[in-house]
């Protein structure tokens, strides 16, 4: 993609939202990618040797085996570079490199890792076209030896991926498309409960406000995106706590086993309790204590 299109506030067609979003999401991979470079992160490559490799469809699919100790640092769905010069090396030699998805272990020492080489793949660019020929030979030549090295985790954008690959597929389309539903819902709209308006007009600007608004107007679904950095997670968790404030007893269902599955499933419960409480003049610890007390109540 050599340019980004801006992003409009709705969109003619399902195809137009992929072409927008498509080139974004790849963006945002390699945002990844470089992010960790700037902050540091170390990606140290690692010695490597290809076990087998089959032809899988339009993928090649390698058996790469690596000590164990580096096989303990690779999770699935990780972004692999392959290269057969070490490529911090002044000698490494570029045609001989590719990027792999890594669908998981085999066994302590071995990784599966798909790679996309096709001839189609870099149609008009014979340099490129050159190379991924000299990789399909080189990951097929058994027992060959290589650099491996992770670069970022994918699961994130993979899921993105998907989802925005069967956006015709989901009920809420003419939203993600129009912005709001094309029937207006009978659900009735809430407000910002009084002793929290302060507190999020204190911390949210003009933008999470407006999301905020559009959260309690009663309509079934919002969407809620922006780059990293824009504070969605914050206007989630403080959506939630409106909501939840608001609630009447007994009208929300709360299931501690998914808040406490994850990590931050946990942390987003805590910030919402605590969030929800802030309104009634308490400090942090206590306002959080009371509206967990509450909350687990409404069950």
């Amino acid at each position: 993609y050599d340019t980004l299109r801006t992003v409009p506030n709705t969109f003619s067609s399902i195809q137009e939202y992929k072409e927008v979003f498509e080139p974004l999401l790849l963006e945002e991979a390699g945002a990844q990618v470089l992010r960790g470079i700037e902050e540091g992160v170390v990606i140290e490559p690692h010695e490597s040797v290809v076990a087998a490799c089959n032809k899988d469809t339009d993928f090649h699919v390698a058996r790469i085996s690596v000590k164990p100790e580096v096989a303990q640092q690779m999770s699935d769905n990780d972004l692999l570079l392959l290269t057969k010069d070490h490529p911090h090396s002044e000698a490494c030699r570029g045609q001989l490199h590719a990027l792999g998805f890594m669908e998981g272990h085999e066994g302590s020492q071995s990784l599966r890792v798909k790679f996309f080489l096709t001839d189609d793949s870099q149609a008009g660019m014979p340099a490129q076209l050159e190379r991924v020929r000299a990789m399909r030979a080189g990951i097929e030549a058994r027992d060959s030896c290589w650099w491996v090295q992770r670069l970022f985790n994918m699961s994130t954008i993979t899921r993105e991926w998907v989802a925005l690959q069967h956006a015709h597929l989901m009920p809420f389309r003419d939203t993600l498309l129009h912005g709001q539903p094309m029937r207006r819902p009978s659900i009735k709209s809430m407000d910002i409960p009084p002793g929290m308006r302060a507190v999020v007009e204190q911390e949210c600007n003009s933008s999470q406000m407006a999301a905020l608004r559009a959260g309690l107007d009663g309509t079934p679904l919002v969407l809620i995106q922006g780059p990293p950095g824009t504070g969605k997670t914050r206007t989630i968790l403080n959506l939630l706590s409106m909501v939840m404030h608001s609630a009447a007893k007994g009208s929300l269902e709360l299931v501690p086993k998914a808040a406490g599955s994850s990590r931050s499933g946990s942390h987003m419960q805590q910030r919402a309790a605590a969030a929800a409480a802030a309104g009634a003049g308490l400090s942090a610890a206590a306002a959080a204590a009371v509206e967990r007390q509450r909350l687990w109540r409404l069950q």
